[in-house]
């Protein structure tokens, strides 16, 4: 079965397993069970280093602007380092993981300071979420086809282009978007919530593929790096969802 990917991730896994020998698929492969455990101990240091952040926020707080300029800057370029360097991807996995958690940490934190509640909830929704995209593309019932990825990735870039062109006029004091408008904002973000959960599925997608082609343990790195991009957008897009209602309610 061939890999079919606009995730940068497994199209590097798919290019390094086509030019090999083969041989991968009679030695050590990705498993379910290895992307699993990789996947669940990222999410593990993302929740670790976010509980510390929480617990103690108001000690951190004289430092935390600059942690987090520097954990978004690393962050960044760990994705890069990861996707496009096969040996190390395993270290700066990890250390995206790192610094997703001082990034989600501090804002989570921040946002919790003036909405108690909104972060345990996002935080329930989006593995619920999580939860019923597996089910469903397990069984069958969500299938992710090339003209489902097409069109994700054709929303996607749109989208991009939109907020790149209302960053520019933004510089001008022109906005399309009126952040005032509660229905457009609350639309806009459903939609970047559903965008979110079909990375998700096309991730799913990604490893069964990449299991059944045979690709090597390696990539079990690439693809729980995949799979925790998504649901870090996930939870932020809910994240922003729950934080658009709760402003609109308390300012009723």
């Amino acid at each position: 079965m061939e890999i079919r990917s606009k995730n940068p991730v497994l199209s590097r896994a798919k290019s390094d397993v086509r030019d090999s020998s083969r041989s991968y698929v009679t030695g050590v492969t990705a498993s379910f069970s290895g992307i699993a455990l990789k996947s669940g101990i990222l999410l593990a240091i993302i929740f670790g280093i976010s509980l510390f952040i929480f617990a103690n926020l108001e000690t951190l707080a004289p430092i935390l602007g600059p942690i987090l300029v520097i954990a978004m800057i690393v962050g960044f370029i760990s994705v890069l380092i990861a996707t496009f360097s096969r040996s190390m991807a395993p270290v700066f996995t990890i250390i995206y993981a790192i610094c997703e958690g001082v990034t989600l940490g501090t804002l989570s934190a921040l946002v919790e300071l003036a909405y108690p509640g909104i972060v345990f909830g996002a935080i329930v929704i989006t593995f619920v979420i999580f939860g019923f995209l597996l089910v469903a593309y397990a069984t069958g019932i969500f299938k992710v086809g090339l003209g489902f990825r097409k069109f994700f990735l054709t929303a996607l870039v749109s989208i991009l282009f939109f907020y790149f062109i209302q960053w520019i006029l933004s510089l001008f004091h022109i906005y399309i978007i009126n952040p005032n408008n509660f229905g457009l904002m609350i639309v806009i973000s459903i939609i970047m919530v559903i965008m979110a959960s079909f990375s998700l599925m096309i991730d799913f997608d990604d490893c069964r593929n990449a299991v059944d082609y045979g690709a090597p343990k390696s990539y079990e790195w690439y693809l729980s790096l995949g799979l925790l991009v998504s649901i870090v957008w996930l939870y932020t897009e809910i994240l922003r969802l729950l934080l658009i209602i709760a402003r609109y309610t308390r300012d009723r």
